[in-house]
C-alpha cells in the first residue's frame, strides 16, 4: 500500500447511519468557530437532504438556525409560509400539482423532512439564487393576489395567463425557450416598472431581469459569463438577508445546501470565485471559519434534473469520475456513508503526493461525504 493510500485510510471511515458515534464525534470535531457549513450536493439524490438534517441537528446547539438553498427568495419565503403551517405536505403538494417544477430540487417529501426541522427549532431559510425559467408563474400570481397597486394587478393577471400557456406548449414541445422567460423583454420590464410598484414587487421584477440575463448568456454559450453573473447575484442576495440578520446578531450562522459547484472555497468547478468563497472569506473577517462539504452518491439513482427526461430516475455510478486514489480506497468500504476528511491533506497537496483531480477536492472541500447505493428523489 502506498503512503497516499496510507493517509487517505487514517483520514476516511464508513458510518452505515449518520446517527452513529465516529460520524457525531467527526462533525463535533470541526464544527468549532464555524461560522458557515456549506453542504455541497449531488441534486437528486434522497441522502443530501438526510446528510444536510443531520449535520443541522448536530450544530443547531452552536448557534445555526438558518438554512441557505437554491432558490429565490419569493420561493423560500412559500417554502417556509408551508413548513410553518399546520399542513405543510398537503400545501407543497398542491403547489407543486398548480405550478410543476417552478421549485426545482426542492419538489419532494425528503427536503421537507429538512425544512419542518428547521422550522421546528425556530429557524429561518434563506432563498439566494435566481429566479428560475419554470417560475414565472408562481411569481405573477403572487403579485397578482397580493399587491395593492391596480395596474400592476391588471399586468401581473394577463401575464400569469400568458406565463401558464408558456409552460404547457414547453412541455407539450419539450422545449425550455417555450418557457415565458423568451416573451420577458426589456420592454415588458420597464413597463411593469412604470406602474410604480412597491419595494418588494420592484424585488421581484429585478430578479426577473437579473434571470433573464443569466439566461440569456447560458443560450448564446456565454458559459463564463453565466455563471459568475449568477454567482454574483448569489453573494448579492445574500447580502440582504445578512445584513438584516446582523440587526440582531453579530455574527450570524448559516448552513447552506446547494450543488456541490456552488459550494466551493476557492476557484470553482465552473472557474468563478462563487458564494461558498465569498462566505469563507466573510467568516475568516469574524475571525471564524467556514466548513465545505461535498456530498455525492457513488452508485444507485438519481432524479434527472430535465423535467423533459423520458425516464426521469436512472441508475448511475460514479466511481469513474473520483480521482484514482479515491477509487482504490472506497472500494474498500460497503456502509452507507464513506466520510472522507480532506483538510489535514492541504500541507502534503504540494508537489507530486496527490494527482491534480484529488488536489481540487482538497482544496475545495474539507471533507467529502460518498453514499453508497444512493436513492433517487421521487416528487410530490
Amino acid at each position: 500500500m502506498g503512503q497516499t493510500d496510507v493517509l487517505l485510510k487514517e483520514h476516511t471511515f464508513e458510518v452505515e447511519a449518520l446517527a452513529d458515534k465516529e460520524f457525531v464525534a467527526f462533525i463535533d470535531s470541526v464544527s468549532p468557530n464555524n461560522q458557515f457549513i456549506m453542504i455541497g450536493e449531488q441534486h437528486g439524490i434522497k441522502e443530501a437532504g438526510t446528510v444536510t438534517n443531520a449535520i443541522f441537528d448536530l450544530v443547531h446547539k452552536d448557534g445555526f438556525n438558518t438554512l441557505c438553498i437554491e432558490t429565490d427568495a419569493l420561493a423560500a419565503r412559500k417554502i417556509k409560509e408551508m413548513a410553518s403551517s399546520k399542513e405543510p405536505l398537503t400545501l407543497a403538494k398542491n403547489l407543486h400539482q398548480k405550478f410543476p417544477f417552478a421549485i426545482p430540487f426542492y419538489n419532494n417529501v425528503s427536503d421537507y423532512d429538512l425544512f419542518l426541522n428547521i422550522i421546528s427549532k425556530g429557524g429561518d431559510i434563506w432563498g439566494i439564487d435566481q429566479t428560475f425559467m419554470a417560475q414565472f408563474r408562481l411569481n405573477f400570481e403572487h403579485l397578482s393576489n397580493n399587491t395593492a397597486n391596480p395596474s400592476l394587478k391588471k399586468m401581473t393577471d394577463e401575464l400569469k395567463e400568458k406565463a401558464k400557456k408558456a409552460y404547457e406548449s414547453s412541455v407539450k414541445n419539450k422545449s425550455f425557450k417555450d418557457m415565458f422567460i423568451s416573451q420577458y423583454t426589456k420592454g415588458l420590464h420597464d413597463s411593469l416598472l412604470a406602474t410604480k410598484p412597491n419595494p418588494e414587487e420592484t424585488e421581484i421584477l429585478t430578479q426577473f431581469e437579473k434571470t433573464k440575463e443569466i439566461y440569456g448568456y447560458y443560450y448564446s454559450k456565454d458559459y463564463y459569463k453565466n455563471n459568475n453573473v449568477r454567482g454574483e447575484l448569489m453573494k448579492s442576495n445574500f447580502n440582504v438577508y445578512y445584513k438584516k440578520a446582523l440587526e440582531t446578531n453579530s455574527t450570524p450562522k448559516v448552513i447552506f445546501k446547494l450543488g456541490a459547484t456552488h459550494a466551493t472555497r476557492g476557484l470553482s468547478m465552473m472557474q468563478i470565485y462563487d458564494v461558498s468563497n465569498y462566505v469563507s472569506e466573510l467568516a475568516a473577517f469574524n475571525d471564524m471559519r467556514s466548513l465545505h462539504f461535498m456530498v455525492a452518491g457513488l452508485n444507485g439513482t438519481v432524479l434527472e434534473g430535465n423535467p423533459f427526461a423520458e425516464i426521469p430516475i436512472r441508475d448511475f455510478d460514479n466511481t469513474k469520475q473520483l480521482p484514482e486514489e479515491l477509487q482504490e480506497v472506497v472500494t474498500d468500504f460497503n456502509k452507507k456513508y464513506v466520510v472522507i476528511h480532506l483538510e489535514p491533506f492541504r500541507e502534503k497537496a504540494y508537489g507530486k503526493n496527490f494527482s491534480e483531480n484529488l488536489k481540487k477536492f482538497i482544496f475545495n472541500f474539507d471533507a467529502l461525504v460518498l453514499v453508497n447505493n444512493a436513492e433517487a428523489l421521487i416528487p410530490f
